[in-house]
């Protein structure tokens, strides 16, 4: 019987192997970068086992270029970021750990100009760059005790962590300090890009309003408080947006491909 994510994540803390490079102080990322991409390659394989991908080449490719832009902007370029595109109606889009970033048809047929979209995928990469999945793996341990999962030597846990996502749309409920950081990277991560950070302040009003009565997943697993929309108006404001595009070619193309699943 395979047992919940939270108790194969306690069942660990017992091992308490020492992670060469790792902090050890309480409340650290005891991964290191390396150790996150291996546990992101087993994660990967594992999701793409379940969700189902759009196979839609000009779709993912404008997903793929959009985020992948972004990544080059970042202290962790070097290493391997996977975007894709999953064929659900949920809107949605996620990180997991180790520069994965899945983006639903659902959200991507449903947002109003291409800024908004690149608000969503530069608010995911924001939680990829700092690194807030094994962060919040290693909160919950509290401990040295992630080896078996980065090594290979208990890839149950990540397909318990596959699991989670898919049952519900996201690897962890993030700190409202965590989304804060997600936000100012994003709005960065925007401009730096050629986006007008405008469009991460749209997509979550939008979201806020089709969302009043619940079901939206990305609020879900990204609440928008009073105090974070203010927040990203203020930062979308301090950005010098002359010059930033709200559209480009290819958008329109690939809102109408999504919309065909």
């Amino acid at each position: 019987m395979r047992l919940p994510l939270a108790l194969v994540l306690f069942s660990l803390v017992g091992s308490a192997a020492v992670l060469p490079g790792c902090a050890t102080i309480a409340g650290t990322n005891y991964y290191s970068v390396d150790q996150e991409w291996e546990l992101g390659r087993q994660v990967e394989a594992d999701l793409n086992r379940q969700l189902r991908l759009v196979n839609d080449r000009a779709l993912t490719q404008y997903v793929q270029t959009m985020g992948q832009r972004m990544v080059q902007q970042t202290t962790l370029s070097g290493q391997r970021w996977r975007f894709y595109v999953v064929a659900d109606d949920a809107i949605n889009a996620f990180n997991a750990p180790g520069g994965l970033i899945y983006v639903n048809t659902g959200l991507i047929k449903r947002v109003g100009s291409a800024a908004e979209l690149a608000g969503a995928i530069a608010h995911e990469v924001g939680h990829g760059v700092a690194r807030h999945g094994t962060s919040r793996l290693s909160k919950a341990n509290d401990a040295n005790a992630v080896a078996g999962a980065v090594l290979g030597t208990d890839p149950g846990v990540a397909e318990q962590i596959a699991a989670q996502i898919v049952a519900q749309g996201t690897f962890a409920s993030f700190s409202r300090g965590a989304e804060r950081e997600a936000d100012e990277l994003g709005v960065q991560l925007m401009a730096a890009t050629g986006y007008n950070p405008d469009g991460l302040v749209q997509l979550l009003q939008r979201l806020a309003e089709q969302g009043e009565g619940g079901g939206i997943a990305f609020l879900r697993t990204h609440p928008l408080s009073s105090e974070r929309a203010a927040n990203v108006r203020a930062l979308a404001r301090s950005v010098n947006r002359s010059g930033l595009r709200m559209n480009e070619s290819g958008f329109d193309a690939a809102k109408r491909a999504a919309s065909r699943y």
